[in-house]
């Protein structure tokens, strides 16, 4: 080979071998932290649309199905 090409490819193997600026268990650490406090905040929100739903009537306000009243509280 001639010097052209080993300087090249010395280069080059050179710029391969960077080190990260952390360790990678760092890298892993980091990544799961992030990962349990986004899971936190989706866990915050559960049960919220049951919280945001209108209240239902109870049964026996409901009218009868053939009645005059029906669920939606609207008349016939």
């Amino acid at each position: 080979m001639s010097d052209r090409v080993q300087s090249v490819l010395s280069l080059v193997s050179e710029e391969a071998a960077r080190e990260l600026p952390m360790p990678v268990i760092a890298y892993f650490l980091i990544t799961f932290a992030l990962f349990l406090l986004l899971l936190g905040v989706t866990w915050s929100f559960r049960n919220t649309a049951y919280k945001v739903q209108s209240p239902r009537p109870a049964p026996e306000q409901q009218g009868a199905p053939g009645s005059a009243v029906s669920s939606d509280g609207s008349q016939h």
